[in-house]
Order: structure tokens, then C-alpha cells, then sequence
């Protein structure tokens, strides 16, 4: 019997990360892992090699079934999947309810610390490995995804907001540093109030080379645009991870994040983090905008 059932639903840049662990689960088990997720993940699962993604009730009998988040939803799909073996690797103790030992007889729960999320869960995926670690990868995106007009680096992508404010940067901040690069912009964001607005504001003191499409694009739109541009400018969060899993060069500014869990340097993928403030605490309105700037500019130079 080929393949397994992979269980995630967390946000999207938490499943780009688990990549190279559904990588491990593709080479022991065979194609296709069978992917319960968010509905709305379907485009990125798509991107996956290997990965099929599954809506509503798993139908198709497998040998084994892997849950990687403590959600009760993820509880409840593996429960109803037809499997002989279900497993749950959460990231840190503290995530256990009370149902997970009865759902899953082997339950691990090792601490995350300061591992880097996507090695950690392949190391911690209890199959053999035929390759070493190495960090998430995507197909890119198919050219009917691409937004109408747009054109292949080109433009530089920047996200300037992350689902939780603290991890955003400041308006002023980011127009700063965009009046600095001699590029077209283009602004994305997530479709709350707040978040339009910044993007809004930050594209209106930037200039006319700026423009916010912050909550105007579908998730295939987003994929093919990470995908395709000359350089990604952004706070933590999804778009650090897209832009390093389809090879795109990228800055990713970090705040009160443990920076180690969701950050892996390479040549192109850099990034820089808010010194603490007295308290000891990483705020984002912390960050050196000259400091930025330079690191913006180096990044696109090198591109």
C-alpha cells in the first residue's frame, strides 16, 4: 500500500516549512502523501512534489498517518482517516491535550528550543532518511497564475504586515527604504482593516513607482508573484518562507521572534532583527531604517 496521510493545519508559512519533512515521508513511503489541510492551502499543496491534497473526509485506506500540529480539527481528521498507524509530533510539550494519548498511542513530543522549525520536524519524523536536511522547496507556479500585466522580475515584493502587529515594521520605515531602490513595488498584505490601510499609506509616501495590492489577490496570484520577483522585502512570516523555498533573494525583518526557529541564513536569504529595548524585549519600531536600507540595497545588487 503506497503512500501516507500527512495532517497540518496551521498557517501557510507553517506548511511551506514542513516541506522537506513531506519530502522524507514521499521517499520512505511512496507518492502520493496524502495532505489534510486548510481548504484554502490547495494551491501551495500543488507546489509540493509528491503531495496530493485531500478535501474533506480521507477516504482512501492507508498504512500510516503523521499529525503535525495540536489542532483539534487535525484530532479529528486523523481520527476518522482510514489508517492503520496514526502518529503525533507536536513541537513542544505544552501543546498535548487531553485526547491526543488516546488518538495516538506514540505520542513525541521533543523540544523545539532553538532549532529551526522545518529541520526540526524532519528530524524528529520517525522514518529512515535517504538524503541529509536541506531547507523547503517548491515547484514554481504555473504561468496562468500570474497576475494579469505582470512580468517576471520585474517588480520587487514587498509584505510589510504579518497577522500579529508586533511583528510589523513602521510606515515610515518601509517608505524610507523603498524611495532608496530604483525599482517598481509592489505592496501585499493580508485582507485586514489595518493591514490594507498600512499598505495603502506606505505605497501613498513611496511614490508612483509603489502600489498596494494588499486583499486584491487570490492565493495562486501571491504564489506566482513571490515566485517571480526581482527580490522579497518582508516582515516575518509567509513571504520570508515562499521567497527562500522558490530560490528568490529575500530580506526578512524580525522583532520579538525566537529568530532561529524561523529563519535559516543563506547567501540570499538574509535577515535582520530589532535589538532589544531596555526591557529586553525585540520591537519592531526598534530597526534602523539605515541599517535596512542597506541590506535592501545589497540584496538587490546582488540578485
Amino acid at each position: 500500500m503506497s503512500g501516507c496521510y500527512a495532517v497540518f493545519h496551521k498557517q501557510l508559512g507553517d506548511l511551506v516549512l514542513l516541506e522537506p519533512c513531506l519530502s522524507r515521508l514521499r521517499d520512505h513511503h511512496g507518492a502520493p502523501v496524502r495532505l489534510l489541510t486548510r481548504s484554502g492551502h490547495a494551491p501551495l499543496a500543488g507546489l509540493i512534489p509528491g503531495v496530493r491534497f485531500i478535501r474533506g473526509i480521507p477516504l482512501v485506506p492507508a498504512g500510516h498517518l503523521y499529525c503535525f500540529d495540536p489542532l483539534r480539527k487535525s484530532a479529528a481528521r486523523s481520527l476518522f482517516a482510514p489508517v492503520r498507524s496514526r502518529k503525533f509530533l507536536p513541537a513542544e510539550q505544552r501543546e498535548l491535550g487531553w485526547f491526543h494519548p488516546i488518538l495516538f498511542p506514540r505520542v513525541t513530543t521533543p523540544d523545539l528550543g532553538d532549532s529551526y522549525v522545518a529541520e526540526f520536524f524532519w528530524t524528529h519524523t520517525p522514518v529512515p532518511a535517504k538524503c541529509p536536511f536541506r531547507p523547503p522547496k517548491l515547484e514554481p507556479p504555473p504561468a496562468a497564475w500570474a497576475p494579469p500585466g505582470r512580468v517576471p522580475g520585474t517588480y520587487l515584493l514587498v509584505n510589510p504586515t504579518a497577522g500579529w502587529r508586533h511583528k510589523s515594521w513602521t510606515t515610515d520605515g518601509w517608505s524610507r527604504v523603498l524611495k532608496a531602490l530604483d525599482l517598481p513595488v509592489l505592496l501585499t498584505g493580508a485582507g485586514s482593516d489595518w493591514q490594507v490601510t498600512q499598505c495603502r499609506e506606505i505605497a501613498d509616501k513611496t511614490g508612483a513607482r509603489a502600489e498596494s495590492l494588499a486583499s486584491s489577490t487570490t492565493l495562486k496570484e501571491y504564489l506566482w508573484l513571490c515566485a517571480n520577483a526581482r527580490a522579497v522585502l518582508t516582515v516575518d512570516g509567509a513571504a520570508s518562507h515562499l521567497a527562500a523555498a522558490f530560490g528568490v533573494p529575500c530580506l526578512t525583518l524580525f522583532g520579538p521572534s525566537i529568530f532561529s526557529n524561523w529563519h535559516r541564513p543563506a547567501p540570499q536569504h538574509i535577515a535582520l532583527q530589532a535589538p532589544p529595548d531596555k526591557d529586553g524585549i525585540r520591537r519592531m519600531r526598534g530597526l534602523d531604517a539605515a541599517a535596512v536600507v542597506e541590506a535592501a540595497l545589497s540584496l538587490v545588487s546582488s540578485g
